[in-house]
């Protein structure tokens, strides 16, 4: 390679001439001085060729990889090499694209993009309007839905040529003890659960990496303007959804319980903290309550971690919890029911 070719000559060209050498008889000799280590060694990185280039963006993950892409026009080049994208959809989604047609970088995009979106349904109310509100999803939607294992929607009724279409599951594999008798249809309907779908999909294609290829294959031709909307509202309030499904998301003893905790020893206004898990309250309110709260409602928390950041908030209240319960188990009187709240 190159660079490593002039390492090697750099090593071995002595540098004529130099001020600290001493060699008077050199400088009288009337050999022209050769060049200097500094003179053959890159400047910068862009001096450096291709395939090393190629060797040093291999070390970065996908993020990083992007953000040295977006530097100048070269690494830009450079960062869009199929095989830099092959080895990330190898390695986080299992999937091989040597024979494939479409670009590697798009194609993890686009499983990136979905897995984000989907991993938000517990607390994204637009996601969960949208899949919830007919049954079956829009066609992009269930589509995608193949690919998760656990699908919390109910059972999907569809004609055999629509699950051949939509996932690529041959009318061999749809069985008759699936078939619904329905007069008013003049189709044939089979109804099937997520997941039987998903391990069907699966059993047809013989392994998820060749599932997620057939629906990238027909996705290409599809806008994807509502998947990279929803991404965009993951990426502004994902610490908030976060936030609040942990905080009212709870059965009703563990929320009084968490609401205990979580207001114990907090100056607070009764009128903000009165409609505690209702539509109409101020979540953000809750979340400058306490300092590590604040901090990942800011996204400062766990280095912008959204799960990570809730984890640490949980252990936080969860020591709170046991430190609570160990006072309250002490004669402490003027302790037990210390409460500073603000009426207005």
């Amino acid at each position: 390679m190159e660079f490593w070719a002039e390492m090697d000559r750099a090593e071995l060209v002595p540098t004529y001439g130099s001020e600290d050498s001493g060699c008077d008889s050199e400088k009288q000799s009337g050999i022209p001085p050769g060049p200097s280590v500094a003179q053959i060694l890159p400047r910068q990185i862009l001096d450096l060729s291709d395939e090393v280039l190629m060797l040093i963006l291999e070390l970065l993950d996908p993020t990083s990889l992007l953000n040295a892409g977006s530097t100048c026009r070269t690494l830009y080049r450079v960062c869009l090499s199929d095989s830099l994208w092959t080895r990330h959809c190898r390695f986080f989604f299992r999937l091989s694209l040597c024979d494939e047609t479409f670009p590697p970088k798009d194609a993890f995009r686009l499983l990136y993009i979905w897995h984000k979106v989907y991993s938000t349904l517990p607390y994204n109310r637009q996601l969960q309007d949208l899949l919830f509100k007919t049954c079956p999803p829009p066609k992009y939607w269930t589509q995608w839905l193949v690919l998760e294992e656990m699908v919390p929607l109910p059972p999907v009724q569809l004609p055999d040529y629509e699950i051949e279409e939509l996932w690529g599951i041959g009318k061999e594999c749809v069985l008759e003890s699936h078939r619904v008798s329905d007069d008013q249809s003049t189709e044939q309907l089979y109804k099937y659960t997520w997941k039987e779908l998903h391990n069907i999909a699966v059993l047809q294609h013989e392994h998820l990496g060749n599932v997620m290829k057939y629906v990238l294959r027909k996705q290409f031709v599809n806008s994807h303007d509502e998947l990279e909307w929803m991404y965009h509202q993951y990426c502004r309030f994902r610490f908030q959804w976060m936030f609040a499904y942990w905080l009212f998301g709870v059965s009703k003893p563990c929320s009084r319980n968490l609401r205990r905790i979580y207001l114990w020893w907090q100056t607070y206004s009764k009128k903000k903290t009165f409609c505690w898990g209702t539509a109409g309250c101020d979540v953000q309110y809750f979340a400058s309550l306490h300092r590590v709260t604040e901090d990942y409602w800011r996204g400062k928390l766990a280095k912008g971690d959204e799960t990570l950041g809730i984890r640490t908030v949980e252990n936080y209240f969860s020591m709170c919890k046991s430190l609570l319960a160990w006072i309250l188990g002490r004669s402490w009187g003027r302790l037990k029911q210390k409460k500073i709240s603000d009426p207005c």
